[in-house]
């Protein structure tokens, strides 16, 4: 038996098969009479049916905080995701089983908790509001890691949009509490691979993705959600080249840099993101829009599920669960 087992919530189900295949016992999260993780009224639901095979046991729980995409049954916000995974982190610390008498008559028994429960954020929750920028602005991505953070013995988050030089990301890492997994060297790895490169360099289009991953590249200015513009020069001449970023919603600065990489010689261009998110109002027309435009040379990973890569596009898509087991 492996040394933890793994609890997924509604937004992870789609990493069970990997985790099974590598030899993990796998929980999920059950469904209500309807069959959803919803009450007619768009209260949450939330069960571990066999919870009781989980006592005294660590436990990872994951979650990938952000918006259902289109490819999903129910509609979940970011806010759906966040109280999903805090009920069932409720439930793992006052775990009972129940038996039904009669009709509307229950007995409940205590029964042990898993001895060591934490949480791994595939996608963080309100990644994008991880600092105030204007005045009264709420900080919802540090009061969510704070609140998970509360409910458990440590909180894992997959490449976080909010850096490690933010003071609240230090006080949680501080405590031992948080703590970052970060797959781009694997994802890197992946997408040599999918675009046939032996030998190349890594360009990022920001200064944002200059920071986080410590590699050459451009300075960005953001017109509004969908437009940016890039500036500056890049050695590429000659040169295989993948562009790495961290997030995108609809890839225009991803393919930006592609197009400035092209026109400074670069040999061949491919692109990797690590997070590829859909749209509230958009679903994923971004994303297959992106998958067109960039002719197919991108890859993600799964750490959100999309039916652009996820479902339809696996060979383009890398399994986040290889970079978790080697961590946890």
């Amino acid at each position: 038996m492996k040394k933890y087992d793994v609890v997924l919530a509604s937004g992870a189900d789609h990493l069970r098969a990997r985790f099974e295949k590598l030899g993990y016992r796998v929980f999920g999260c059950g469904m209500n009479y309807d069959g959803r993780h919803m009450f007619p009224n768009a209260d949450i639901y939330a069960r571990i049916p066999d919870v009781v095979q989980i006592s005294d046991r660590r436990v990872v729980v994951i979650q990938s905080c952000t918006g259902s995409s289109p490819v999903e049954k129910e509609v979940f916000t970011t806010s759906d995701r966040l109280v999903e995974l805090l009920l069932m982190l409720d439930s793992l610390t006052h775990p009972v089983e129940v038996e039904e008498m009669a009709h509307k008559e229950y007995r409940t028994k205590s029964i042990p908790p898993p001895s060591h429960v934490e949480v791994v954020l595939t996608f963080q929750p309100f990644a994008l509001q991880d600092k105030a920028f204007k005045t009264g602005e709420a900080v919802s991505c540090r009061w969510a890691a704070n609140l998970i953070a509360g409910a458990c013995n440590k909180v894992w988050v997959v490449n976080p949009h909010a850096p490690d030089s933010l003071e609240w990301v230090k006080t949680l890492g501080g405590k031992g509490l948080y703590q970052e997994i970060d797959i781009t060297h694997d994802l890197v790895k992946f997408a040599a691979a999918r675009f046939g490169f032996h030998d190349y360099t890594v360009i990022t289009p920001d200064e944002g993705g200059q920071e986080r991953f410590a590699v050459e590249g451009f300075g960005k200015h953001r017109r509004d959600s969908y437009t940016v513009e890039l500036e500056g020069e890049v050695g590429v001449k000659g040169k295989n080249v993948i562009v790495l970023d961290d997030l995108t919603k609809s890839g225009n600065t991803l393919l930006k840099a592609a197009e400035k990489i092209h026109a400074q010689g670069a040999s061949d261009v491919g692109l990797a993101v690590v997070h590829v998110m859909p749209l509230l109002e958009k679903g994923e027309q971004l994303l297959e829009n992106l998958v067109e435009r960039s002719k197919g040379r991108i890859v993600t990973s799964n750490t959100i599920r999309t039916r652009a890569f996820s479902d339809s596009r696996p060979e383009s898509t890398y399994n986040v669960v290889d970079s978790l087991v080697k961590v946890l």
